[in-house]
């Protein structure tokens, strides 16, 4: 989708603005007049912040995606499986009540899938509702019954339940499934760029593809979200790597900033208000480890956000950022294919000890 940002003009800005007006953001005294200005920006910022995706004031696919999805409240619209998936803050607000009574629909995502149809036919048969899986009126008014029980506080965290204990490094590989996604796609988004033109989408491809033959020499089963110079949806990404039931999902990006002078390792997994990946948060922090291990580069630390293909992702996903491709000197560490293996390598033993895998 078409990009927008501080300076441009249009219905497509009045359309973001009157989503921010309504989820009571302040626009200020123009209000929603279809230009991008100080005010909007903002609140864009502010509206990706509270949402736990990059606050860059830039509404790109995620950003948008976020802001309909925001406005939706449980009884706007009927829920219910159809392709592509129900999404927004409705579906999320009945899965936290399903997962509330007890009936799990795994991770609180806001978006209705085959999980979430599937508990909510088991609440509609255990109230002797029909079981057919449709949030409609009659349904709505059972949980407006239950709202004592349902505005009760709790947290859920989402386990990934399919780890193997390994008999050996080999064996657990062969066993294994890895989805390896190369952040953008040039063309049309080549990502951030370096000073001297280096392109985030291509290193990416680099990187990705010399942490997949990794794996594939002990045998493990390796998936290309992408190819080589092509750009896919991120939602495309991660609904491939749910089809093909990978074990692991992860993201080669690369940080970029304004500040040249900006530097250092980020690591992501998924977390979106008191929701969090708890797998995704413990792969992150043992990729993250080796990183700075080998790179040895400053630690910006693993941050849990809101990303797309870290929220609708069904395994444990990690997002990484190793260095700054806007720092003059990191750009120049991406040059030296040295370096690059070595990045390759220290995500290929994080993930070698995220299976239990020592020595």
């Amino acid at each position: 989708m078409k990009l927008f940002r501080k300076g441009s003009k249009g219905k497509g800005v009045k359309d973001i603005q009157t989503k921010l007006v309504l989820l009571g953001y302040n626009l200020g005294l123009a209000g929603a007049d279809g230009i991008f200005g100080y005010c909007t920006d903002s609140a864009v910022k502010q509206f990706q912040q509270d949402r736990g995706l990059v606050a860059d004031g830039i509404v790109g696919e995620d950003t948008w995606r976020e802001l309909v999805g925001a406005t939706y409240r449980l009884g706007d619209r009927l829920l219910y499986l159809k392709t592509p998936y129900l999404r927004g803050d409705d579906v999320k607000q009945l899965q936290k009540w399903l997962n509330r009574l007890g009936f799990s629909t795994g991770v609180v995502d806001g978006i209705y899938g085959p999980t979430t149809e599937k508990a909510l036919m088991e609440f509609q048969e255990n109230a002797s509702l029909l079981p057919d899986g449709i949030l409609g009126s009659s349904t709505l008014d059972i949980f407006h019954n239950l709202r004592k029980i349902l505005h009760a506080d709790f947290k859920v965290a989402f386990p990934w339940e399919e780890k193997v204990e390994p008999a050996s490094s080999i064996s657990v590989f062969k066993d294994l499934k890895v989805m390896v996604d190369f952040g953008h796609g040039y063309p049309p988004d080549y990502g951030a760029v370096g000073p001297t033109g280096l392109k985030e989408s291509e290193i990416c491809e680099d990187l990705g593809l010399r942490f997949g033959n990794l794996l594939e020499l002990l045998g493990a089963e390796v998936i290309y979200a992408r190819q080589r110079g092509c750009c896919i949806d991120l939602s495309e990404r991660a609904n491939l790597a749910n089809e093909v039931k990978a074990n692991i999902f992860l993201s080669f990006h690369l940080n970029g900033s304004s500040n040249s002078k900006a530097e250092g390792t980020s690591t992501y997994y998924f977390a979106a208000g008191d929701q969090f990946s708890k797998d995704g948060k413990s792969l992150a922090s043992v990729i993250h480890e080796e990183l700075l291990a080998s790179l040895k580069r400053p630690d910006d630390r693993i941050h849990g956000k809101n990303f797309a293909v870290l929220r609708e992702t069904k395994m444990p996903a990690v997002l990484m950022e190793p260095v700054f491709i806007t720092n003059p000197e990191e750009e120049k560490l991406l040059r030296d294919e040295k370096f690059r293996q070595t990045i390759a390598i220290a995500v290929f033993d994080g993930v070698k000890k995220f299976l239990g895998i020592r020595g």
